[in-house]
């Protein structure tokens, strides 16, 4: 069983909205001479004729801006954990180069992923109804819970504005551990001990639905907090196990949620097209 964390976090990644002031505090201002790197390998890209599918670090190389990407990295990893890139150029930009260009970058933080069971390594976040059950939420109208995805590192690039909505929230995690340990500390036990999550049509050969194992919402180590969660697939993973959460279990995911989502805790603000953020998923919701 985790060992539950009883220690207040002061880190970077331990901010808040009211700390950090506005957006304008995480934003890293992107001049020509990044835009002319960028331009500069995906032409390298396009005269190979790759494909998004096959464009990896070693085709997509930008030397001349290589020390401003590994800032970036550093305060994402180890930093507050979440920047804002203002910004590309993608109205001069067909989708597909943008695509490319955004995938390319995405390159040197790390190696991408699957974003869900669909198998596309880049998502789109549009509705389009919940046409598929096992499709992600970003795909339909519905507001999304604050949550933490199964990667290291999460990329967002805004193409254009949607005619209705499209606010993004994040918060930190770390901020939301020391609030409980000041306000509630006994719900920290059952976040540390962790639960089951369904894995909504993602797991593997041989897997069952649910996982076996707890997965904690919050760990630490040698002091530094981190976090796993995804509120729906919690209840979804007792309700098909045909199992009740304990109320002392409700209370502090509900709590967790109520926190995470105070005014003075998360910020909110509308990414503007050619902003890109970066985001650490192990500390930011």
């Amino acid at each position: 069983m985790a060992q539950t964390y009883t220690q207040e976090v002061a880190h970077p990644s331990a901010w808040t909205a009211t700390g950090l002031g506005s957006v304008d505090s995480i934003k890293v201002a992107w001049k020509q001479r990044h835009i002319d790197a960028l331009e500069e390998a995906y032409e390298q890209v396009a005269a190979r004729g790759l494909t998004l599918d096959q464009v990896e670090h070693e085709h997509f190389l930008l030397p001349s801006i290589a020390a401003d990407l590994r800032a970036i990295y550093e305060e994402v990893m180890w930093g507050r954990g979440i920047v804002l890139v203002d910004r590309l150029p993608v109205e001069d930009w067909s989708l597909e180069k943008a695509e490319i260009i955004y995938w390319g970058i995405g390159t040197h933080f790390g190696k991408g992923q699957s974003q869900s069971v669909m198998g596309d390594r880049l998502g789109h976040v549009v509705n389009v109804g919940g046409k598929d059950p096992k499709e992600r939420a970003y795909r339909n109208s519905l507001p999304l819970t604050l949550h933490t995805d199964a990667c290291d590192i999460l990329g967002m690039l805004s193409i254009r504005a949607g005619e209705t909505g499209g606010e993004s929230q994040y918060a930190s995690a770390v901020a939301v551990h020391n609030a409980i340990l000041e306000e509630k500390p006994e719900y920290l036990e059952p976040l540390y001990r962790g639960f089951r999550y369904h894995r909504f049509g993602e797991e593997g050969p041989g897997e069952a639905p649910v996982t076996e194992h707890h997965v904690p919402v919050l760990s630490e180590r040698d002091g530094y907090v981190t976090c796993r969660y995804v509120a729906g697939y919690i209840y979804m993973a007792y309700e098909e196990l045909g199992e009740e959460l304990s109320d002392t279990d409700r209370d502090a995911l509900g709590y967790f949620d109520d926190v995470a989502l105070r005014p003075e805790m998360k910020l909110e603000f509308m990414m503007q097209p050619g902003q890109m953020l970066l985001a650490n998923n192990h500390t930011v919701l």
